[in-house]
């Protein structure tokens, strides 16, 4: 198979959720020579930006976004020793994500978490309730650039709040861009507790991510 056909055929299966394609694709990476790894993970972005579209128009579900994400997670690493080739010559983005104190919903996070690892993000998951200084700690010793809180709970949204401020306190608000999501929260909480962005679901933080970013 000609380099072009694969990341093609890549962006279609992830987008078609089709599994066994994907199967296929994981080992013919691997033995393709050659592989452009800029142009393998761009397809994954657009592939997943799409899985997103129709997840947000109802073709998709809940089931088909833990799927994909479980897929491409799977993929990349395998395709581990490819993307450190990419990673050894270029400074890695980070990602610090978790779900905020008193809150112990996750199936969101875990998502997004393989969807930022999927397109060569380096993510540090620190789990379910998670406190402010937690987060204030991990950004101090990790330095990422986005923060990534959820929250289910309506009862535990506060824990948002309680973490911007805590970055503002330690001088890191200005250090990273801070996304939120989850069912307690919307686009206008967002703006209240000024966070950088909200994403209504997992299948949005990507395009979310590379728009506060700039570009991945």
């Amino acid at each position: 198979m000609v380099l072009s056909d694969i990341y093609q055929e890549l962006r279609e299966a992830i987008i078609k959720i089709e599994t066994n394609k994907l199967e296929t694709l994981k080992e013919e990476v691997l033995e393709t020579p050659d592989i452009d790894v800029d142009k393998l993970v761009e397809n994954i972005r657009s592939g997943l930006e799409e899985v997103g579209i129709k997840f947000e128009a109802g073709e998709y579900y809940l089931a088909e976004l833990i799927l994909i994400g479980t897929e491409i997670s799977e993929a990349v690493e395998k395709w581990k020793p490819l993307l450190e080739k990419k990673k050894a010559k270029e400074k890695v983005r980070k990602a610090v994500i978790g779900t905020v104190e008193g809150d112990i919903h996750d199936i969101g996070k875990n998502i997004v978490g393989m969807m930022l690892t999927s397109i060569g993000f380096e993510v540090i998951d620190l789990g379910n309730d998670v406190t402010a200084d937690k987060f204030v700690e991990a950004v101090k010793e990790k330095s990422p650039v986005i923060v990534g809180m959820s929250a289910l709970l309506s009862t535990t949204r506060d824990g948002i709040k309680k973490t911007l401020d805590a970055l503002k306190e330690n001088g890191l608000r200005d250090k990273v861009k801070v996304i939120i999501g989850g069912a307690a929260v919307d686009d206008d909480f967002a703006k209240t507790v000024d966070a950088d962005g909200y994403a209504s679901n997992a299948a949005e933080a990507v395009p979310l991510v590379e728009k506060l970013l700039g570009g991945l």
